[in-house]
């Protein structure tokens, strides 16, 4: 999505971006003295040659590679631990308790990875998932047990941990509240530890110690980056008085430079911009985060004239780039990697205790920043899309925010004046400047319940420090306010039972529950397929990829700030979150193409069908906007399109230009797009339905047993989504509506969803439970 949004990298005047131009300069700046070339974290050794023979070629030359969020912290650590310098590949769904420190998915290269492993084990038997976090995480949301800690304390627990297994001398400090004992008999019994990747060395390095004191599933292979990208890069690139941006997130001063040039997948104020070609438009091998190199392909041909690092570097050099290898055909055919990971033979060097650093020091507020789960750091601020996708717990659309506890805000004297104005629908919040270590930001404030007392939590998309990611911090009050926009200000469960929980021993102990049915009205005809759909949420992590994949598939626009703050957002998928004793819970609400829809009975023109295979249709060209049917849902899973969004959307802003946009490449076309005055809904994406039925078709047979996938599906990284169909014999979605968690969301209101939903289930420690529940 991002190669395509309308802020692309576009020829000035409509002619091609002059690249001849920007070589003679870069190679006029290098004849005249040390010219420093800055690009990403890059895992390809084809770069990494090509870099080499440029530098040999120009000594001026000078490279250092940038990322805000740097994995560099975790190399150190494994040389602290072992003497040498690794990269830790795990394996969660091997061990039966998984321990979770500071990490989240959108933070670790490997995170979605690990959810799609860890949820394998989130159905009996299950594994035990525990959380020591600072911030809040959407993987520490979905523990067992959670441990909310500030940084420095966070560092303490883990070596409390480490004392209490035997790993260092000396006895633990704390037992937390009976956390640590039953943590530390769980994870003799098969542990692991996942930290985060911007936990400090000596913390990576006690983490590894104790995963080898475990015997945990973890593998060690060579570092992914021939040379580490760190955030102080970007201090060597403010002083530097030459300079060729190529790097991701924030962008270095460039005033007062001989020499200046950035190189970027969107336009930048600087002398020479000029466009990187998308990944999509290039073919560069790359390790991922399992240590694997894989081959790659470029889709299409650049759009605006774009080119990749490698690309760049042979232009300087004044050379082409090869084709694509016989293997690396072979490779791409068999969809396999070029290499396998090298697994590294280490051991725990004696004394680790006499290397490590001292512990962070206590401080009243600390302050991390970390990655936006949208936005990342800053690299996607200018996707739309991620802008307008709710970040995880917050829901928070289009603004980062200081995210702080309930107890800090009220110590402020600031909560009961933001939950008044929640009551009030009023989404302005406390705009306070954060001081951080000789920097500082303007960032409004959202409590968060999950938050730890002196904790406190900023994007890097937002506040941005090149000395690290911790800090001790002040909070100091603006007297102005910031209108932030959430899709869901109320977050605790009620009277209605929207999310049912189970523990382990009660999901084995389920007995099937019988829909109740009452109906005056015969059934509707049966057609050849009964489509269905059954979301486990045992498994959904609440990470919004669903929610994404059905936008991009359906050609669903992205409405703004404004209108999202109306409550007019058009994603046909809600993702609903709710804090609970037991933790957090997330629901996606999409259409439930009920059997007796209240909608279809309402609409005056017909608009709103129910067809013979179960789907709840929508008719565009009939559709005059009453909103009867959107009135009539319980479920309020409708959108109405108020204003032209599409065509706004597409042609950013101005309709009359929605056809020469490069947002019109991303519209499917299979899908209708919808104009102003339309309601719109989830439809089972029946594109797909319908294709497998013509391909089906053609070959004479039946649509097979799993042939449709339907957007969400596909790229739910947990396989919570299951849909099918209810005349297969052979469908698996008949076992989950036999099983004993299967239940019907309000069914109290006589709907008969094809939609259902598994409950969610928990593995609590009993000894934990009698101390208080939820640690």
């Amino acid at each position: 999505m991002r190669g395509f949004t309308a802020s692309t990298t576009r020829p000035a005047g409509g002619k091609a971006p002059d690249w001849e131009g920007f070589y003679a300069a870069w190679r006029e700046a290098l004849a005249q003295g040390e010219t420093l070339f800055v690009l990403p974290r890059t895992t390809s050794p084809r770069l990494e040659a090509l870099l080499q023979r440029a530098q040999a070629r120009y000594p001026n030359l000078r490279v250092a590679r940038f990322e805000a969020w740097s994995l560099e912290n975790v190399y150190r650590g494994a040389e602290l631990a072992f003497g040498q310098r690794a990269w830790p590949v795990y394996s969660p769904e091997k061990a039966e308790t998984v321990l979770l420190l500071d990490v989240d998915l959108h933070e670790h290269p490997a995170g979605y990875g690990w959810w799609a492993a860890l949820s394998q084990r989130r159905l009996p038997p299950m594994n035990r998932i525990y959380a020591v976090e600072s911030g809040a995480g959407l993987l520490g949301a979905m523990a067992d047990h959670r441990l909310a800690l500030k940084p420095s304390a966070l560092e303490a627990f883990l070596l409390d941990l480490a004392k209490a297994l035997g790993v260092l001398p000396g006895s633990p400090a704390s037992d937390y509240g009976g956390f640590l004992p039953a943590l530390v008999e769980d994870l003799e019994r098969g542990g692991l530890l996942l930290p985060g990747v911007h936990l400090t060395p000596a913390a990576q390095a006690l983490a590894m110690a104790v995963n080898a004191r475990l015997k945990a599933p973890v593998a060690y292979v060579p570092p992914l980056e021939a040379e580490p990208a760190t955030p102080r890069a970007f201090l060597e690139a403010e002083a530097a008085s030459r300079l060729v941006w190529a790097a991701e997130g924030p962008l270095p001063g460039l005033e007062g430079k001989a020499f200046a040039a950035v190189l970027s997948l969107y336009p930048k104020e600087a002398p020479h911009s000029l466009p990187l070609a998308h990944p999509l438009e290039a073919a560069s091998p790359a390790r991922d985060a399992w240590g694997r190199l894989w081959p790659a392909q470029a889709l299409l041909k650049p759009l605006y004239g774009g080119k990749s690092l490698e690309e760049v570097l042979a232009g300087l050099l004044g050379e082409g780039l090869p084709g694509l290898t016989a293997e690396e055909r072979r490779a791409l055919a068999e969809g396999r990697p070029l290499e396998e990971a090298k697994p590294l033979a280490l051991e725990p060097l004696p004394g680790l205790e006499g290397r490590l650093s001292p512990l962070r020091r206590e401080a009243p507020l600390e302050l991390t920043l970390r990655p936006d789960a949208r936005l990342f750091d800053g690299r996607y601020r200018e996707n739309p899309y991620l802008q307008e996708l709710p970040r995880p717990l917050s829901l928070l659309v289009w603004d980062g925010a200081l995210l702080a506890g309930e107890r800090e805000a009220e110590a402020w004297g600031l909560l009961e004046g933001i939950r008044a104005r929640e009551r009030r629908a009023d989404p302005r919040r406390p705009l306070l400047r954060v001081r951080a270590s000789g920097r500082e930001a303007l960032l409004p404030l959202w409590p968060l319940p999950l938050l730890p007392e002196g904790s406190l939590v900023a994007p890097l998309s937002h506040f941005f420090h090149p000395e690290g990611t911790v800090f001790p911090a002040e909070v100091l009050p603006t007297g102005r306010d910031y209108p932030l926009v959430s899709t869901q200000y109320h977050g605790y469960l009620g009277e209605v039972e929207a999310v049912k929980v189970l523990t382990e021993e009660e999901a084995r102990k389920a007995q099937p529950k019988e829909e109740k049915r009452v109906s005056f009205y015969p059934p509707w005809p049966q057609g050849e397929h009964a489509w269905a759909m059954t979301v486990d949420l045992a498994r959904c992590v609440g990470c919004g990829l669903c929610v994404l994949a059905c936008q991009v598939e359906n050609n669903i626009p992205v409405v703004g700030k404004e209108e999202v703050g109306k409550g007019r957002e058009m994603h046909w998928i809600r993702l609903d979150r709710y804090f609970a004793e037991e933790g957090v819970f997330h629901q996606p609400v999409m259409c439930q193409h009920c059997e007796k829809a209240p909608c279809e009975a309402v609409c005056p023109v017909a608009a709103t069908e129910h067809s013979p295979e179960g789907l709840n249709l929508m008719v565009y060209n009939r559709c005059v906007g009453t909103k009867y049917c959107s009135a009539n849902c319980p479920y309020k899973a409708r959108r109405f399109n108020f204003f032209p969004y599409a065509e706004a959307f597409i042609g950013q802003g101005d309709p009359r230009r929605a056809k020469e946009s490069p947002l019109a490449l991303l519209m499917n076309p299979e899908v209708t797009v919808r104009s102003r005055g339309v309601m719109e809904k989830c439809t089972y994406c029946v594109q797909r339905i319908e294709l497998a039925r013509a391909e089906a078709a053609r070959e004479g047979r039946r649509i097979r047993t799993g042939e449709v996938v339907t957007a969400c599906q596909e790229v739910c990284p947990g396989r919570a989504i299951h849909f099918g169909d209810l005349l297969d014999p052979e469908d698996p979605i008949h076992a989950h509506r036999e099983e004993g968690r299967h239940y019907v969301l309000l069914e109290e209101v006589n709907t008969w969803p094809r939609t259902t939903y598994l409950a969610h289930l928990k593995n609590p420690n009993p000894r934990l439970r009698k101390e208080g529940g939820h640690a």
